[in-house]
């Protein structure tokens, strides 16, 4: 599997009961559906204290990364785990937090889009699926934040290293 590239994002949640910041590098986050509204979709391992303050506030932030070095610093700097201070240091990223009790938001370099999200939740279903020792989150996207500007692909990860996305191969005809 490590042949095959997978997205890099961070997620970002806020501990309603600690009233702590928590964040963390992925590379299982996907695209679920666009209809009737956008969800998405990604895994964490348990233990999480991610995943604890996802459940805790039912809302988290998807920060999509740059393909390039600004986005590889990004994500990165979060795959430390959730120390004291995980959100200092981050160079040309700022972190504001949203108004209440939001989760936190990535701005600057190597920024792309921040899909701003809540837990799936309805009568019929959970949005937090658990798995052996790992839950399956999925989010429903209630706004998107426009980072920095950029035609550029998002972050990718394949044999244990960042990477860029790269040529496009044509198709015979």
């Amino acid at each position: 599997m490590r042949l095959l590239a997978s997205p890099v994002v961070v997620c970002t949640s806020r501990d309603r009961d600690q009233c702590v910041n928590r964040a963390m590098t992925m590379s299982s986050f996907t695209s679920l559906t666009l209809y009737p509204t956008p969800l998405v979709t990604f895994n964490i391992a348990t233990p999480s204290r991610t995943l604890d303050a996802i459940s805790s506030s039912g809302a988290f932030n998807i920060h999509i990364l740059a393909g390039d070095e600004h986005g590889a610093a990004v994500a990165d700097h979060f795959t430390r785990g959730n120390i004291d201070g995980i959100f200092e240091g981050l160079g040309p990223v700022a972190m504001q937090r949203e108004e209440g009790d939001g989760p936190p938001l990535l701005i600057g370099d190597g920024i792309l889009r921040v899909l701003n999200c809540k837990v799936l939740q309805d009568e019929k279903q959970s949005g937090l699926v658990r798995v052996r020792d790992h839950v399956i989150v999925v989010g429903e996207v209630m706004d998107m934040i426009p980072g920095k500007q950029s035609k550029e692909f998002g972050l990718a990860y394949a044999d244990r290293q960042y990477r860029q996305i790269g040529d496009v191969i044509a198709r015979d005809e």
